[in-house]
């Protein structure tokens, strides 16, 4: 667990760099070839499902209760269907441009609706277990008990 969390730490910490290296990319591929936009969003799809497998992992380990651990299975679903979602947006825009803004309107509701997902989650997260420490204490290595990760 203690790999999953320094993984994290280092990704956060690295994040502001590659932010600036998808926007620069995301910009150049619409001066030059809009094309190069689904490779690119790829690649952003596949780091939020791994970040999501990491978060599920991390939490996974923190608490032994059957119904949390259904709980964040749902929580990565969900984050597999944001991926799911912004691959097939950009898919659909560059190729199908009408059923791409259809889609586009679904997944800026999705995404407005994102904050209040996982308010929810975590809600019931505290509900099976109420001393369960929440993502980014685990993160930020400070656990409610006192000891740290």
């Amino acid at each position: 667990m203690e790999r999953d969390v320094r993984w994290v730490q280092r990704m956060r910490r690295y994040g502001a760099p590659v932010l600036i290296l998808y926007v620069t990319a995301f910009i150049v591929a619409l001066l030059l070839e809009k094309m190069w936009l689904i490779p690119i969003m790829g690649s952003v799809s596949f780091i939020i499902v791994v970040t999501g497998y990491k978060e599920m992992r991390i939490m996974w380990r923190v608490t032994e209760h059957p119904k949390a651990h259904r709980i964040l299975m749902l929580q990565f679903v969900f984050e597999l269907l944001d991926a799911l979602l912004l691959t097939t947006l950009m898919v659909t825009l560059l190729t199908a441009e009408d059923l791409g803004l259809l889609i586009g309107l679904f997944f800026g509701i999705w995404g407005v609706l994102s904050p209040i997902r996982r308010k929810w989650f975590v809600k019931k997260l505290k509900q099976v277990g109420p001393e369960l420490p929440t993502y980014e204490e685990v993160i930020e290595g400070r656990v409610p008990n006192g000891s740290s990760i």
